[in-house]
């Protein structure tokens, strides 16, 4: 992305999972609560660029844990942030990808990752009632299309932009 002259911002542990690599700058995100703040104002703020978001309760607090109740609470924090972003967003510039690395069921045995399937719900202009069931690196091959207009065949993953 910064070879393509877009900024990236990291909220939470983002900046911290890449070293600060490719990174060019870093927003609190301790508490889901202050990652959605954080998002909340990127999304007023910023032109261009990609914001990178992680939130961390939903896995290490309540996930982990095995707070079911916690992790309900999150989700519909989280459900509540996402309306809120989709209204505030430009639908013919913007995108919108929410994901997850690993599954964290906390109704499952164990405190480890779980193994199923982990979400990929995608917001832009072109996209409306689209499936999608490749790779997590088609989300990284995607934002450098939608941002950019060019793909790289260096990358992994496939755009779903079109």
């Amino acid at each position: 992305m910064q070879a393509a002259g877009r900024p990236v911002h990291a909220v939470g542990k983002v900046g911290e999972m890449f070293a600060g690599a490719g990174i060019d700058g870093v927003h609190p995100g301790a508490t889901n609560a202050r990652a959605i703040e954080s998002t909340s104002r990127l999304i007023d703020e910023l032109d261009s660029g990609l914001a990178f978001i992680n939130l961390i309760e939903t896995d290490q607090v309540y996930g982990h844990r095995k707070d079911t109740q916690g992790f309900h609470r999150a989700l519909r924090e989280i459900d509540v942030a996402v309306a809120d972003w989709c209204r505030r967003l430009e639908p013919t510039r913007d995108m919108l990808v929410l994901t997850a690395d690993h599954g964290c069921d906390p109704t499952t045995p164990g405190t480890d990752h779980t193994r199923e399937h982990v979400p990929l719900l995608a917001r832009f202009a072109g996209h409306e009632g689209r499936r999608h069931d490749g790779a997590l690196s088609d989300v990284g091959a995607s934002a450098l299309e939608w941002l950019t207009g060019e793909t790289d065949p260096e990358l992994p993953g496939s755009s779903f932009v079109r």
